[in-house]
């Protein structure tokens, strides 16, 4: 037997709304306490904070003098319920001397998506590992 029209609707939109709330982006926050410091200028420290994200496969979406975000586009298909991706990062830049850099990296998850993983610690190694090269 088939419910009213009215009935699956009343049952259906709000399962849509909470659906489509959940992928609604939300400020990145930045993390306190110092994550890490390093003895290059602003620029060295911000190209290595772009490449890291690139390598983990970031896509930049605002690039300021201070400010790097990204996002990881959600990979079709592979393992049935896992979709990889969708996560998004952020990287804050401080100059405190004259070559010395301050960076702050907070990554975030989307709610309903699974294989997703937390990007702060590999962003921070892969700045640190460029850094530590280009000596």
């Amino acid at each position: 037997m088939n419910r009213p029209l009215n009935t699956q609707m009343l049952i259906a939109a709000p399962l849509l709304i909470f659906a489509f709330s959940a992928c609604t982006p939300t400020l990145l926050v930045k993390p306190n306490g110092l994550q890490g410091e390093y003895d290059e200028p602003i620029l060295v420290v911000k190209q290595a904070g772009v490449n890291a994200m690139a390598i983990h496969g970031f896509v930049i979406t605002q690039d300021t003098d201070t400010y790097v975000e990204g996002y990881r586009p959600i990979q079709w298909g592979g393992r049935p319920f896992c979709r990889p991706g969708g996560e998004r990062a952020a990287i804050w830049l401080e100059q405190t001397g004259p070559s010395r850099t301050r960076v702050a990296v907070h990554s975030e998850k989307m709610t309903f998506h699974m294989c997703q993983k937390e990007w702060t610690g590999p962003i921070l190694l892969e700045i640190r590992k460029t850094l530590e090269q280009s000596k």
